[in-house]
């Protein structure tokens, strides 16, 4: 298992693979790339050369594939990508239906009485999870036809990419990035935070401007803290299946070690969870408009 995270969602995903592998008499051997292309290259010729299997693989977010794991899927080796797909190519995946979950959240945004909403995410260029949460989105404006304002998306966020997880300079420029976002566009009502640690930029965004969540402004986003303490449940959010996930990633790469079936994608349903950090347009209090 290669993978470019650390943290919950990682944590229940690992988890689930871990059971997986009791369950078949198989062993998991992790290895984290850090969001880097080269560590993914390199790992993957090491564990080859070590004699592994099968690859489970979380790729890191990009604009392209590495070579290695390109040359897996033309090789036809046992390999199951996480949240990942190769646009064109038949390779096997596990993931969320971004699209789906996506289209859910922003809708349940509309349901409150929102429209001038604004999307939180990293880069999208290349990355497909992101891709199809944007599709999402735009598929739920037209099924109520409103136009999407763009001005409002910050698309660009990169302190919650693996390589700037821990970049104390990142975080506090996304953060600047955000309050000053809010502060030109005051006609924002709610934001959709791709991930869960965008949300938490945007909580410190909101608190630094004198903002409630959600009395001033709502709040949703993808995924939630293991446990319910700190932070916990507040958020509402969209609830993935990592655990499922990750057992179904190790149960389709022991498939194509034993048969070498072709290539199968699974997109597996998310569930939206009501949190305290969404409420109807019209308990928002506060006049932003004087920012």
């Amino acid at each position: 298992m290669l993978t470019d995270f650390a943290n919950s969602y990682g944590t229940r995903l690992i988890y689930g693979m871990e059971s997986a592998a009791r369950e078949l008499d198989c062993y998991l051997i992790l290895r984290r790339t850090f969001g880097v292309q080269e560590n993914e290259e390199e790992t993957i010729r090491k564990l080859l050369e070590l004699g592994v299997d099968g690859l489970i693989v979380f790729p890191a977010q990009g604009e392209y594939f590495n070579a290695e794991i390109l040359k897996l899927v033309i090789e036809r080796f046992p390999l199951v990508l996480i949240d990942r797909e190769i646009k064109g190519v038949a390779s096997s995946s596990i993931s969320t239906d971004n699209v789906q979950a996506a289209f859910m959240a922003t809708e349940y945004l509309f349901e409150l009485g929102h429209s001038h909403i604004s999307i939180l995410s990293p880069p999208p260029k290349d990355t497909s999870a992101i891709e199809e949460r944007i599709e999402g989105v735009m598929q739920a404006y037209a099924s109520h036809g409103v136009i999407v304002d763009q001005r409002l998306w910050i698309t660009g966020l990169t302190s919650t990419l693996p390589n700037s997880f821990n970049d104390e300079e990142k975080i506090e420029q996304d953060i600047e990035r955000i309050m000053n976002h809010l502060q030109a566009f005051p006609e924002i009502t709610a934001l959709f935070a791709f991930e869960y640690h965008i949300a938490l930029l945007v909580k410190e965004a909101a608190r630094r401007l004198g903002l409630n969540i959600p009395s001033d402004i709502s709040v949703i986003c993808f995924d939630h803290p293991l446990f319910r303490l700190g932070e916990g449940y507040a958020f509402t959010h969209m609830r993935q299946q990592e655990e499922n996930m990750g057992r179904l990633a190790l149960e389709q790469v022991t498939a194509l070690m034993g048969s070498g079936a072709g290539a199968g994608r699974t997109k597996l349903q998310a569930q939206l969870i009501p949190g305290e950090s969404a409420a109807s347009v019209r308990s928002h209090s506060m006049d932003r408009s004087s920012f």
